[in-house]
């Protein structure tokens, strides 16, 4: 089994999602990938990994929902999406380098819902409900965030 974190970054100003693409892909998804849990929290590797797929850093805000997913019958993934804002003022490298000597993210782009539209986009829910709760899911602290 593999847990995974991804993070859904949004930018309140532009209305905006950060998404990545993989190298050879044709579909787009939330920056996040395996949790290195011997050597950090789960939170940790979630910004961890937002900042080596596009270099930037985030502020965690809430969990989204939690999710799991074969790719085979012998692989279970277990994955972890969080909502995040950007730490501080920051633009995307025009240039991107996936800092992870593994990775395969090829691009990141800022995407508004209208713009998701026609592109092919997992998980689906990030086309339509994500955008149907985002005002709620901002408006309210996760209280259970960063409870030990």
């Amino acid at each position: 089994m593999r847990i995974l974190a991804r993070v859904v970054t949004y930018d309140n100003d532009s209305e905006k999602i950060l998404l990545v693409k993989n190298k050879g892909m044709s579909f787009w998804y939330p920056p996040g990938g395996g949790w290195e849990y011997e050597r950090e929290n789960i939170l940790e590797c979630a910004k961890r990994e937002v900042f080596e797929e596009t270099g930037l850093h985030v502020d965690i805000k809430r969990m989204l929902y939690t999710q799991e997913f074969h790719i085979s019958e012998e692989s279970l993934n277990f994955e972890t999406i969080w909502l995040a804002e950007l730490s501080h003022a920051q633009s995307l490298n025009e240039n991107h380098i996936d800092l992870d000597p593994n990775g395969m993210v090829e691009i990141a782009q800022w995407f508004s819902r209208e713009e998701l539209k026609d592109l092919k986009v997992f998980p689906v829910r990030l086309k339509d409900t994500f955008w149907d709760s985002i005002e709620s899911l901002l408006g309210t602290e996760d209280t259970f965030l960063g409870v030990n």
